[in-house]
């Protein structure tokens, strides 16, 4: 694990759109780097992103929620964040 400390690019509350799987959300929580299970990761995480790099748990508009890399995040362009 890297000794850099790395700065979160999305905050709490902050509208997010999901890169890949094209869903809207919400950010509810951040993690520093990835808290998950090794077995989510081997499983779920299929374009294996780095764990050293900050984590987020995030409320989709569907009311479910997912635990998404920074690297598959973006702002939500409709609301110039």
């Amino acid at each position: 694990m890297s000794n850099s400390v790395s700065k979160n690019k999305f905050t709490f509350g902050q509208q997010v759109h999901h890169k890949l799987f094209k869903y809207y959300g919400v950010i509810i929580a951040v993690d520093p780097c990835y808290k998950g299970d090794d077995q989510w990761y081997e499983v779920v995480a299929r374009s294996r992103p780095p764990k050293e790099k900050p984590w987020y748990h995030v409320k989709k508009t569907d009311g479910m929620e997912t635990y998404v890399a920074e690297r598959n995040l973006e702002s939500n362009p409709a609301t110039n964040n």
